[in-house]
This record gives C-alpha cells, structure tokens and sequence, in this order.
C-alpha cells in the first residue's frame, strides 16, 4: 500500500517538487562494482566446508574411499556430475556414487583442485589425476595435467611420459615423447635392464619415430632384436616390431651379415620378406626413386634447403658447393661437393633423390658446351651416382619430377643454338625418351608442376643464340616460376623490354582454374638470376645479382603466402648466381659431419663482382661490365 500524506496548508505545489525529486533520484549514476577476492573467497569457504564435512550432499566413491563433496560444486566444475545429477537417474538412493577406474589419490587430487583451483602435480601422480580428471570430464584439470606432461618432458623421464601418454595422452605428446626418448634414451638400450622396462607399444612408438639421429638403421634392429630375445614371449612380436625397421637404409653389406643371418629374420617369414624387399632395393639402384615407401624413407623431421652450383667471384668462377640451412634460413654451411662444378644446370627432386641435370662447366656466356650428364645425390648417406645421360646437351632449360619420371624441356644446345625438344627419364629403366616436343625452340623459360600438369612461362626465342633478339646474364632464366601445395602457381621474374633488362619486382600468382595472373605484392629486392626453392607454404628466394649495381648478391629472403609477407633470411656464405636450389629431407649424421667439419660459416662479405649482360640485335653487340 502507498500512503498518500495529506498536503499541508498552503502547499500547493507539493507534487511538483516529488516529481523533480523523483527525476533526481531516476538520473543518479549506476555503477557495477566487483569484488576481486569474491571468487578466491567462495572457493575457500566451500573448500573449508568440505574439509569439515559440512553441507555435503554427495559422496564420491573410489576404491572403496569416500569422498564427501557438494552437488553444486561437482556440477559446475565436472561435465559428467552435472549429466549424473541432472538426468533422469539423478543421485543414487545411498548419496554414494561410485567410480571405476579411478584411484582414490586421483580422485583425492582432483577434488582439491575443483575446490581451490589449484594441483600439485609429480611424475608419480600425474597419471592418477589425468585419468580422474578424464573420467568426470574436468576439462582445466586435463590441461593442466598435459602442460605438465610436455613441460617436464626431458632425457630423464621420456620413457615414463610416453608411458602415460599412450594410454591417456593425444598423439601430438606420444610423438614427442616418443622423438624424446630415440634422441636422448636411446643410448641406454644397451643395458638389459633398460630394455626390461620398455613394453612392445613403446618400443614400437620408438621406432616410429621420424627422427633418430643418434643411430643407424642397423643399431635400430640390434636393439629391437635385443629386446625381442630378454622373453620368450616376445617372439610373437617379431612381425610387429621389426615391421618398425627400415630394413632399405641399411647397406647391402650389413644386411647380409648381420641382418639376414639373425635367427628371428630366419624363423619369421614376414621379417624374412622385409628383408628380401630391402635386398631387392639395393639390387636396383636405378630405380630406387620410383621404388619409394615409408621403409626407404631418410628417418628426418625438418625440411633443409639446399643450393647447388652456380656462379661467383669476380672472374666468373664455376662453383661445385653444396650449401644447406634448415627451413627458417637461419644458418648455412657447406655440405660437401658437387661432382664437378657446374652452373646453369637444372636440380629435380624425385622420390627423395636430388637430381642434378644438365648446364655447364665452364663459363661461356653464349652456352657453346652444355652438357647431358645426370647425377643423382642420396640425402640418406650423402652418396653420388651417375645415371643416364639426356639425349641432347642442354643449357638454360628447365627440369621438372612429375609423377615418377623427370622432364627436360627445350633450352640451349651445342653451339648456342635452341631446342624444342622434351625428353622424360624414366628411373626403372635409367632412360631418357623424347616427348612431344615443345611448340617453339625456346632458352631460359621456367616451369612448374601443379596436379600432375607441367607448366613453363617466360622464353627467349630465337633461331640461334647469335642471330635476333637476345637477352643473357651469364645464360640464366630471366623467369621464376613455382608452386606451393594446394595453392595457386607464383613466379618472380626479371623482364626483357626494348632490348634492355628491366627488373620487375612484383610476385604473380596463376590460378589454373580461373587461368588468371594476379599481382601479388611487390618485393623487397631487385635482382636477377635467382633460384627458388618451396617449403609448405614458404618460398625462398636465394642468390642473384642486381643489374643496377652490376654485383652478384648472397641475400636471402622467405616468402610467406598466407601472410603474403617478406622476410630476409641469413646470407648465403658467399655470392652465387646461376644456381640451383631445392628442398629436401637430409639424414642427420650428414648434418653433423657438417657441423663438425666446419662449425658454421662466416658470411663473405658482398664485393662488386663482374656482371655481364650480353645484348644482340640487328649485328649489334654490347658487353655491360
């Protein structure tokens, strides 16, 4: 009820002044206050009831230990107790609710930690507090289990971690830990009571794993032979666990005194077979890249990039380094040594095989000598073989894997003159066989491999290399074309206009399916007669010279194309033009012997070097220097 008070003599306008009072009140601020302690401060008190048992309404049962706690609490930390409680079935009729598979320090840890936000967690209660957590579906208990997991994952403790994470653990932590232990652990096998401990999964995930750089494939099979002989027992497990080994990397030598004598090869057919396949591998050298599976495969994580060959000093030097740096660019250093030193050649990657194609050995700029050899290099061990040579000699042309062959398409030939012809090597048969040949003689075009299609861009054309209309630094592709998985075609290139060179420094990227050139973004550099490798989604830019300057260059820069940013990378150690370069898997002890051999590479410093840009046309000859 409202009381209306009665208005005084002489008060008339009572009413108006509550409505102006009224309006007042109305127009007052609002402000939404919190206290920072409230949360911390209600955790504390209803943790403080539990602890004295109070106010609980349910008890949670595990391996026979009661658990009092709170419905309210549980159902808003715990999935599965806010389903218990809420269906149809609710609490049961005691108050108890009983829990499988969960041990009461589990149970007893994670109750602690709905209750104060807060665990302690060791190696010898993890496993009990993720499966708890797992069990009621405490979604920040789990995390905070599999944080510490992967933070305290080390040398010391990686068997026990792949221990949990395979039972309880995503397979991202099982990788890891699995990498862990054939990095670090490894060494240990030789004690049997090392090999004791590890069960058949673990031993498994081991030898999964990508990367062992510790080991040979041959120590890899004595250790699991090792293991499979601590038990009888373990024989079943022959199949399964030396179906983990890669019998192909082991030399033909070692597999036939020591792998195919091993009693466990002899008795177990399928490990026989295994054994007979990689024997087989190695009596067909040839045809070892069309032969590839996962057991052929070099044991390797990370991608390196490597550059070949090419062009540097002042004098025109021809270059027969390797060079190598990891996918981020952030060190090179030699690798070793080209058969010969060669630049203008091609490089083609197939089935894990760097093939170097092609080009020339010593410096003619006007291509007089190419030559048709092929080299193949083996990132497994680091070993060269030469296989057949093309059908022509070639120079200033382009090369490309598709499928399980290797394609040469036009360039320059004996005496400077240009060629149309295609020729595919076939690895099975260690053969070139010419193709339809291309629709015009062309030099220094580029191409790329998109979905089983070759594509080539930019040409020089001409009947021969002294006649028309030329344009040459050192006889390199003044185009760039290539292409990054399930993306769209890029290329980069230098242009020809008016009978003088042009830099043109924007990035291009073709869409098959629209058949469209789209401008990408403008790069940060100038220059020509760059190589280009790809990485994922990276492009990587190495080397060149700028016209401008008149200088060979050892810059590298990394493209990205989600972000469609540039960066610059380490410098090459030294100033290279007309190279090649690709991206490839490399075994590790390759890597080492590397690093031990030269313990990183001062960058040489960029000198004005001699840059020459021959230019023909109607008799007329000019050497720019």
């Amino acid at each position: 009820a409202i009381l209306t008070p009665p208005l005084a003599h002489g008060s008339s306008d009572f009413p108006s002044r509550c409505s102006s009072a009224a309006l007042s009140l109305r127009m007052e601020p609002e402000l939404e206050l919190e206290a920072e302690s409230h949360a911390r401060t209600l955790l504390d008190s209803a943790s403080a009831l539990r602890g004295q048992q109070l106010l609980c309404d349910v008890t949670l049962d595990a391996q026979g230990q009661a658990f009092p706690a709170h419905k309210l609490i549980l159902a808003s930390a715990s999935g599965y107790c806010r389903v218990l409680f809420l269906g149809t079935s609710g609490t049961p009729d005691d108050g108890v609710v009983k829990l499988k598979d969960v041990s009461a320090r589990g149970l007893g840890l994670l109750l602690d930690f709905i209750y104060t936000g807060k665990v302690r967690l060791s190696l010898a209660t993890v496993e009990d507090t993720l499966r708890a957590a797992q069990t009621l579906l405490v979604r920040d208990a789990i995390k905070l289990c599999l944080q510490f997991l992967d933070e305290t994952l080390g040398p010391e403790n990686c068997l026990e971690v792949l221990r949990i994470a395979q039972k309880l653990g995503p397979g991202e932590l099982r990788q890891k830990a699995a990498s862990c232990l054939a990095r670090s652990a490894l060494s240990l096998p030789r004690d049997p009571e090392w090999l004791l401990r590890l069960d058949g999964d673990t031993l498994c995930e081991t030898l999964r794993a990508g990367n062992l750089p510790a080991h040979t494939e041959l120590e890899l099979f004595q250790y699991a032979v090792a293991w499979l002989s601590r038990e009888v027992g373990r024989k079943k497990d022959a199949c399964h666990v030396l179906g983990h080994i890669r019998f192909p990397l082991i030399p033909m030598e070692e597999l036939r005194a020591h792998v195919q004598e091993a009693p466990v090869v002899k008795t177990d057919s399928e490990c026989f077979r295994l054994v007979q396949e990689a024997l087989s591998y190695h009596c067909q050298p040839y045809a070892q890249p069309a032969l590839q599976s996962p057991r052929t495969q070099v044991r390797a994580d990370v991608q390196h990039l490597l550059v070949l060959g090419g062009r540097t000093g002042d004098d025109d030097g021809v270059c027969g380094h390797m060079w190598v740096a990891e996918s981020g660019g952030s060190e090179w250093r030699k690798l070793g040594e080209l058969g010969r030193p060669v630049y203008n050649h091609c490089v083609a990657v197939l089935g894990g095989f760097v093939f170097i194609i092609g080009g020339q050995y010593t410096f003619d700029a006007a291509g007089r000598q190419p030559t048709n050899e092929v080299f193949r290099f083996d990132p497994r061990n680091g070993s060269w073989l030469q296989v057949s040579g093309m059908l022509h000699k070639r120079t200033r042309f382009h090369a490309e894997a598709l499928a399980d062959s290797i394609f040469s398409v036009a360039g320059g030939t004996l005496l400077g003159t240009l060629t149309n012809t295609v020729e595919e090597y076939q690895p099975m048969e260690n053969k070139w066989n010419l193709c339809a040949p291309f629709p015009v003689a062309v030099a220094d075009h580029a191409g790329a491999s998109h979905k089983g299609i070759l594509y080539i861009s930019g040409k020089v054309q001409m009947g021969t290399a002294a006649r028309g209309t030329q344009s040459t630094v050192g006889g390199t592709p003044p185009t760039q074309l290539f292409s990054f998985p399930q993306r769209s075609l890029t290329r980069l290139f230098c242009a020809l206009q008016l009978q003088e060179w042009v830099h043109v420094n924007e990035t291009e990227c073709y869409c098959p399916l629209a058949d469209q050139w789209t401008t990408l973004t403008v790069s940060p550099f100038e220059c020509c007669q760059f190589s280009v490798g790809t990485c994922g989604t990276r492009l990587f830019l190495v080397g060149g010279a700028s016209l401008r300057h008149r200088l060979k260059k050892n810059d590298v820069f990394i493209y990205d194309s989600l972000e469609k940013k540039w960066q610059k990378a380490a410098s090459l150690p030294l100033p290279l033009i007309d190279h090649a370069a690709c991206v490839v898997k490399l075994d590790s002890r390759l890597l080492r012997d590397s690093m031990l051999g030269e313990k990183g590479v001062s960058v040489v410093s960029t000198k004005k070097s001699t840059l020459q840009l021959f230019v023909r046309a109607k008799g007329v000859e000019s050497d720019i220097r």
